[in-house]
Protein backbone atom coordinates (compact mmCIF):
# COMPACT_ATOMS: atom_id res chain seq x y z
CA UNK A 1 0.00 0.00 0.00
CA UNK A 2 1.47 3.35 -1.07
CA UNK A 3 1.85 6.28 1.29
CA UNK A 4 -0.50 9.10 0.34
CA UNK A 5 -1.32 12.49 1.78
CA UNK A 6 -4.70 11.13 2.85
CA UNK A 7 -3.27 8.07 4.61
CA UNK A 8 -0.58 10.03 6.41
CA UNK A 9 -3.04 12.77 7.46
CA UNK A 10 -5.40 10.11 8.84
CA UNK A 11 -2.51 8.54 10.76
CA UNK A 12 -1.48 11.88 12.26
CA UNK A 13 -5.07 12.59 13.35
CA UNK A 14 -5.18 9.18 15.02
CA UNK A 15 -1.90 9.86 16.86
CA UNK A 16 -2.90 13.26 18.27
CA UNK A 17 -4.81 11.82 21.27
CA UNK A 18 -1.59 10.07 22.34
CA UNK A 19 0.22 13.37 22.82
CA UNK A 20 0.21 13.51 26.59
CA UNK A 21 1.05 16.58 28.63
CA UNK A 22 4.60 15.39 29.37
CA UNK A 23 5.41 14.44 25.73
CA UNK A 24 7.78 16.71 23.81
CA UNK A 25 8.64 16.58 20.11
CA UNK A 26 12.14 17.85 20.83
CA UNK A 27 14.18 18.73 23.88
CA UNK A 28 13.47 22.15 25.32
CA UNK A 29 10.07 22.51 23.68
CA UNK A 30 7.43 24.14 25.86
CA UNK A 31 4.35 22.42 24.47
CA UNK A 32 3.27 18.79 24.16
CA UNK A 33 4.17 17.06 20.91
CA UNK A 34 5.74 13.97 19.37
CA UNK A 35 8.14 13.04 16.62
CA UNK A 36 6.65 10.88 13.86
CA UNK A 37 8.85 9.27 11.21
CA UNK A 38 7.36 8.05 7.93
CA UNK A 39 9.48 5.62 5.91
CA UNK A 40 9.02 4.16 2.45
CA UNK A 41 10.87 2.14 -0.16
CA UNK A 42 12.05 3.22 -3.62
CA UNK A 43 8.82 2.42 -5.46
CA UNK A 44 6.53 3.52 -2.58
CA UNK A 45 4.87 0.10 -2.54
CA UNK A 46 5.34 -0.12 1.24
CA UNK A 47 5.51 2.34 4.08
CA UNK A 48 5.52 2.42 7.84
CA UNK A 49 5.66 4.91 10.67
CA UNK A 50 7.10 5.12 14.12
CA UNK A 51 6.71 7.70 16.84
CA UNK A 52 9.35 8.84 19.26
CA UNK A 53 13.04 8.08 18.95
CA UNK A 54 14.10 7.19 15.41
CA UNK A 55 17.73 6.30 16.12
CA UNK A 56 18.37 3.11 14.17
CA UNK A 57 15.49 0.96 15.29
CA UNK A 58 11.76 0.70 14.74
CA UNK A 59 9.33 0.11 11.91
CA UNK A 60 10.98 2.62 9.53
CA UNK A 61 14.60 1.62 9.93
CA UNK A 62 14.68 -0.83 7.02
CA UNK A 63 13.26 1.75 4.57
CA UNK A 64 15.77 3.90 2.66
CA UNK A 65 13.64 7.09 2.67
CA UNK A 66 12.41 8.87 5.82
CA UNK A 67 10.46 12.00 6.58
CA UNK A 68 10.50 13.24 10.17
CA UNK A 69 7.43 15.18 11.35
CA UNK A 70 6.91 17.17 14.53
CA UNK A 71 3.28 16.64 15.53
CA UNK A 72 1.55 18.89 18.06
CA UNK A 73 -2.02 18.97 19.32
CA UNK A 74 -2.80 22.00 17.14
CA UNK A 75 -0.94 20.78 14.03
CA UNK A 76 -2.58 20.85 10.62
CA UNK A 77 -2.39 17.14 9.83
CA UNK A 78 -3.09 17.51 6.13
CA UNK A 79 -0.37 20.16 5.79
CA UNK A 80 2.14 17.97 7.62
CA UNK A 81 1.15 15.02 5.44
CA UNK A 82 1.74 17.09 2.29
CA UNK A 83 5.14 18.15 3.62
CA UNK A 84 6.05 14.52 4.43
CA UNK A 85 5.01 13.27 0.99
CA UNK A 86 6.93 16.08 -0.67
CA UNK A 87 10.06 15.19 1.29
CA UNK A 88 9.69 11.50 0.48
CA UNK A 89 9.23 12.23 -3.23
CA UNK A 90 12.37 14.39 -3.21
CA UNK A 91 14.38 11.66 -1.49
CA UNK A 92 13.19 9.00 -3.93
CA UNK A 93 14.06 11.17 -6.92
CA UNK A 94 17.71 11.48 -5.87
Amino acid sequence: MKPTVERIARLLKELKPYIHEECRAFEGDDKPGMVVTIGTNDDESEWAYQSGDNSYFGACYHFPHWSVIYLFRDSNCRGLARDAMGELKELIAV
